[in-house]
């Protein structure tokens, strides 16, 4: 018997998690570390300014020895050490802040507040709540006990070393403030979910920044969804994939397995009337310097591959496309235009930058007596991520390469498709009225077939021209998926038999094709919504 297989796995962790499963209200959760208080007379408004108090953000995670082995040391040290921090005085924080409305996740409690000028701010609780996110019949059970207790794995002030070094790189990001928000009357409605609670104060990324640095002086800072939809409905918008390419790479420095879509704004730049530059502004830091696999149920749980992009923070990148896996799908749209050079002059630029002054400077935002237990350590590993970067970089550039995807608009374009030689193809689009003139270069990259298998061409909407041509048959494929609007394709390869590494794929409506007799044509009346127009390639994304 292999107790290495899957099901022997599960097993034995189904058993490890459940055997004294049960529900008991002893697993009740609270992110709160001082809870309401009984005598509530002592809750009317009074000034907290210059207060501080002495804290730890989860005594809850200290545990015996037996479950330790277990279960993972983590950073239980860090959420068990008491540390000194303000007191957040809503009357002067920020010049006054009025709290709005709840927000944030299934696991973590956060509030929205508004200064006197409309600016918003978001406090969310630096211990989270996972097992919320269980059906209501195991929220009390062992198991959610357990799936709290992970949380150690998360390091709860990680998020506040991030802005001086992502500074010294040249990103945008947001600043987080760690406060203690009281037992405060004038939180109102929210004051018993919110008050008592260890927490992060950060300008929230939306609306009108053009007041601050940090977010490049945005005047509008849009969700990934509008974002998206810009991108794809309008062939005078795109994404600044140079800038998002380096705090992707900042991503895997700091080992942040989290960069689904709904974790990054934009800073919208107009260059030009109607038309727009977007920048990565990333948030929501809650999972850098993990530290899971190190104990015998954490390894159980990780061999059943049922959430491989969870990374344990080490001195090496590694498992570089499942430490990605959550960011995969904004990356094949944005970075699909940059080729290795790109990455290369990137990863230079990031090392040069990521000194390792900076990097001290980070760390001295951590509050004092956790970063005694825990920065040596992590700055160390993080030096040494900082120096094998080219490898990591190179390795996921290769998993990109192996299959591009070049996405067009719901307005018109012309996608050339030129064989230069066996090894290399060279792809333009551009920008055109419904005849196909008035050409405007708005894509060009030239592939390796050493690096490339597939280059596929989405049109969307809109009246799109393909032209593939070249005298050699190419040593990739090249596919084409025309969607919606009245498109034409012209293959023409001079009887070089460019045509058996090409497929097209599209409706009867109205489509013209002038190609040869070794070029796939699949008509398809009933293609995938995702294939179809703008519209259906947001199915694509993790979207809110």
């Amino acid at each position: 018997m292999n107790l290495l297989k899957p099901p022997y796995l599960l097993s034995l962790l189904v058993f490890a998690l459940l055997g004294t499963s049960g529900c008991s209200d002893r697993f009740e959760h609270s992110v709160q570390q001082i809870p309401f208080p009984a005598d509530t007379t002592s809750l009317a408004p009074v000034s907290y300014k210059d207060s501080t108090v002495t804290v730890a953000a989860g005594t809850h995670y200290k545990r015996s020895k037996l479950h330790t082995f277990f279960y993972g040391k983590h950073y239980r040290d860090v959420w068990t050490t008491p540390v000194t921090v303000p007191v957040l005085d809503l009357g002067t924080a920020h010049g006054g802040l009025t709290p709005v409305r709840l927000g944030g996740s299934r696991q973590s409690i956060s509030l929205h507040l508004q200064d006197t000028a409309g600016t918003e701010y978001v406090l969310r609780s630096v211990d989270k709540e996972p097992a919320s996110s269980l059906p209501e019949k195991w929220q009390r059970s062992y198991l959610a006990n357990i799936a709290r207790d992970a949380t150690s794995a998360t390091h709860p002030y990680a998020a506040l070393v991030l802005p001086a070094m992502a500074d010294a790189l040249g990103m945008y990001y947001v600043v987080p403030e760690l406060v203690y928000v009281p037992h405060d009357a004038r939180l109102g409605k929210f004051k018993k979910t919110m008050g008592g609670t260890l927490a992060l104060l950060e300008r929230r990324p939306s609306g009108d920044q053009s007041d601050y640095a940090p977010m490049g002086r945005a005047s509008h800072v849009k969700s990934s969804r509008s974002a998206i939809t810009e991108r794809l409905s309008d062939n005078d918008s795109y994404f600044d994939a140079r800038f998002y390419l380096k705090a992707r790479l900042f991503d895997m420095l700091i080992g942040d397995w989290s960069r689904h879509e709904d974790n990054w704004r934009w800073a919208e730049e107009a260059h030009a009337p109607k038309a727009y530059t977007y920048k990565a502004i990333p948030r929501d830091r809650d999972n850098v310097f993990y530290r899971l696999n190190d104990a015998p149920i954490p390894w159980l749980f990780m061999q059943l591959n049922l959430k491989p992009h969870f990374q344990t923070f080490r001195s090496k990148i590694e498992n570089v496309e499942k430490l990605n896996r959550s960011g995969r799908n904004l990356d094949e749209l944005i970075l699909a235009e940059l080729d290795w050079k790109d990455w290369e002059e990137m990863v230079d630029s990031v090392q040069h930058a990521l000194t390792d002054e900076v990097i001290e400077q980070g760390f001295r935002a951590m509050p004092e007596p956790v970063a005694a237990v825990s920065a040596p350590a992590i700055k160390k590993m993080l030096r040494s991520r900082r120096d094998g970067l080219l490898d990591a970089a190179y390795s996921y550039y290769s998993t990109l390469a192996s299959t591009v995807q070049v996405v067009g608009t719901d307005k018109h374009e012309r996608f050339e498709v030129a064989v230069l030689s066996p090894e290399q193809v060279r792809v333009r689009m551009y920008k055109t009225n419904k005849k196909g003139d008035e050409r405007e270069l708005r894509y060009e990259r030239t592939f390796e077939a050493d690096d490339t298998e597939e280059i596929r061409l989405y049109g969307l909407n809109g009246d799109d021209h393909f032209s593939i041509s070249g005298n050699v048959r190419p040593n990739l494929k090249i596919s084409v998926w025309g969607g919606a609007g009245e498109d034409s394709y012209q293959v023409e390869g001079q009887g070089s038999k460019l045509g058996k590494q090409v497929l097209l794929i599209d409706t009867k409506y109205r489509n013209t094709y002038e190609v040869d007799k070794h070029t796939t044509v699949e008509i398809d009346d009933d293609l995938k919504a995702k294939d179809f127009d703008a519209e259906g390639w947001l199915l694509h994304y993790y979207l809110n």
